[in-house]
């Protein structure tokens, strides 16, 4: 492949890059593009992700024998023809090496990541304004029962979506995984996801100096960008979620058990044996710890299955979707709304109720 991609630290902060492999030139374009999504301070994942994507688009423009600005400039039909192509190219495998086709929604997502790219250069007056993407307008009642507004930008060209429905864990699931678990650490990481619905990056980037309150236990989210374990919050902004009693005794045991790996190190989760004893935890070994956990519980787990599992238990607690969103840590609603599973049978037994309490009684006589 021509075009890949690459990163560099400038003080705390890491860049992406996008360069040509044959003649080692920065891609100036995708680069320029990585630097902003920086500057806007998305997490370090997405701008990562995004410029995993962007050299398969360089690399599926030079087969096209086209630039940026050429895309630009075609009419509707070519623009169709051209973005059908990268998302086929992408669904069948050519993107890679490896030649593995991905799912549908994967290749949407490309091809989402892409239209990021040219929006930034219309908006910066450097390419026309791409003829596939329609302004819509979606209106929506806010909190406080305000009618907005808002635009969006929509293309309907993509795939059809691969619909999946992940499995809903119980409470009787959490009980056996943390059996299952074999250290405090463990035990304390599974609970304080499945009580916060926290992503993988915000737990493990906690510091116990300076993200727990222990007075009011409660656990805060903080974006960071130089963790060393290189887990991030997503967004750049704070928000915190209180604990139970329990959590917090058995965080409080855990910090004591494990006090002497703690005098250099303020992670909250570190690794407690071999060689890198006391450093903060990775993503990976705690995927290989959610491995080894279902393995002995018979069941398989997923951090984002316990985020659902979060969503799930507290819209049986009657939360509003609004308050389940902002704990989440949910930009959109309808993101969440992925995260709710309302069965037809839930569905079939609020009827009941509401039709026991809200039916208008009439007098079917009057109509004999």
């Amino acid at each position: 492949m021509r075009y890949i991609s690459g990163k560099a630290m400038k003080g705390r902060k890491t860049y992406y890059y996008v360069k040509d492999s044959t003649t080692g030139e920065i891609q100036k374009q995708c680069t320029k593009y990585l630097k902003h999504k920086v500057m806007q301070n998305r997490s370090v994942n997405t701008v990562k992700r995004i410029a995993m994507i962007l050299p398969y688009y360089m690399n599926y423009l030079d087969e096209c024998k086209l630039t940026l600005a050429d895309v630009a400039a075609l009419k509707y039909a070519g623009q169709s023809e051209h973005f059908y192509g990268f998302l086929m190219y992408v669904k069948n495998g050519r993107h890679t090496e490896s030649y593995k086709e991905v799912t549908n929604n994967t290749a949407n997502s490309y091809l989402q990541a892409v239209f990021g790219l040219y929006g930034y250069f219309h908006r910066n007056g450097e390419l026309p304004y791409l003829s596939v993407l329609d302004d819509r307008n979606f209106s929506y009642v806010s909190e406080v029962g305000t009618q907005i507004t808002t635009t969006c930008l929509t293309y309907d060209g993509y795939l059809k979506k691969n619909e999946h429905i992940s499995r809903i864990a119980t409470k009787e699931d959490i009980k056996k995984i943390l059996s299952a678990c074999r250290s405090n650490r463990d035990r304390l990481l599974i609970l304080l996801m499945e009580e916060t619905g926290l992503r993988i990056g915000e737990a493990l980037g906690i510091r116990y100096t300076e993200d727990i309150d222990f007075e009011k236990k409660r656990v805060y989210v903080r974006y960071r960008d130089d963790n060393a374990n290189q887990a991030y919050a997503k967004y750049a902004e704070e928000r915190y979620m209180r604990i139970s009693d329990s959590t917090f005794a058995l965080m409080n045991v855990y910090l004591a058990e494990n006090a002497s790996l703690f005098e250099k190190n303020d992670y909250l989760f570190i690794v407690l044996h071999g060689k890198t004893k006391g450093s903060p935890l990775s993503a990976d070994t705690f995927y290989a710890t959610l491995l080894s956990i279902g393995k002995a519980s018979g069941i398989h787990i997923t951090n984002h299955m316990l985020r659902h599992y979060f969503a799930d238990e507290r819209r049986k607690a009657s939360w509003p979707i609004v308050e389940i969103s902002k704990a989440l840590g949910h930009k959109n609603i309808a993101t969440t709304e992925k995260y709710l599973h309302v069965t037809p049978s839930e569905i079939e037994d609020a009827q009941e109720e509401y039709l026991k309490k809200h039916a208008t009684n009439v007098n079917i006589s009057d109509f004999l």
